[in-house]
């Protein structure tokens, strides 16, 4: 499963998915993911959840995110849940630029991993490819 969570900058997407990790790692029977570019005060992250900051690994392009993701999954057949906070930001990708790596991610998502993510955008900015992954 793919979920996205979209809204211009500021709207509150990152408290939103973080709301939603703290959620996964209640429930969960795996391990929780939470991936975003920069460190953070994660005070607010359950202490369950892995959090994984790009900048550390030198991850900047869709590429790039793909195989660490796929590394990530790889290397740990227990993860059930993966949150991308500021996908753009990660990649340095426009929105529209991200539809191959979205199919990917649904891939995986069909082989047991749910996937939720962040984009900065209004709704009616979004390519029309992601518009299938909105709740």
């Amino acid at each position: 499963m793919l979920k996205l969570i979209y809204g211009p900058k500021g709207f509150g997407k990152t408290k939103i998915i973080l709301d939603d990790v703290n959620a996964a790692a209640e429930k969960a029977n795996g391990n929780v993911v939470f991936i975003t570019d920069k460190k953070f005060d994660s005070v607010n992250v359950n202490f369950k959840v892995r959090c994984i900051y790009t900048e550390e690994y030198g991850v900047d392009t869709i590429e790039m995110l793909e195989g660490f993701i796929y590394g990530l999954i790889a290397g740990n057949s227990d993860i059930e849940c993966v949150f991308i906070d500021g996908i753009s930001r990660i990649t340095n990708a426009a929105p529209a630029q991200l539809e191959d790596v979205m199919k990917e991610l649904e891939q995986l998502g069909a082989n047991g991993v749910n996937f939720e993510i962040t984009v900065s955008a209004a709704k009616e900015d979004l390519p029309k490819f992601m518009l299938k992954y909105i709740d």
